[in-house]
């Protein structure tokens, strides 16, 4: 249970961190730098959704032997 308080902290993070990158970016009048910045954060913490999707998905195979 201490991973997943964890990764919450982590998305929290990256999603605190990308709201300020993007203010600032489109305060100085780079909204495309600012569009791509939360993009990125998006993809990131994306990666770690599918990420653990998948690992749901080995345990689910594990305790019902699917594979």
């Amino acid at each position: 249970m201490g991973a997943n308080i964890d990764l919450i902290f982590k998305i929290a993070g990256v999603g605190i961190l990308t709201a300020v990158l993007h203010s600032l970016l489109k305060h100085a009048g780079k909204e495309d730098q600012a569009q791509l910045a939360t993009l990125a954060g998006v993809a990131i913490v994306l990666m770690w959704v599918i990420d653990l999707l998948g690992k749901l998905f080995d345990q689910v195979k594990t305790v019902f032997r699917l594979f």
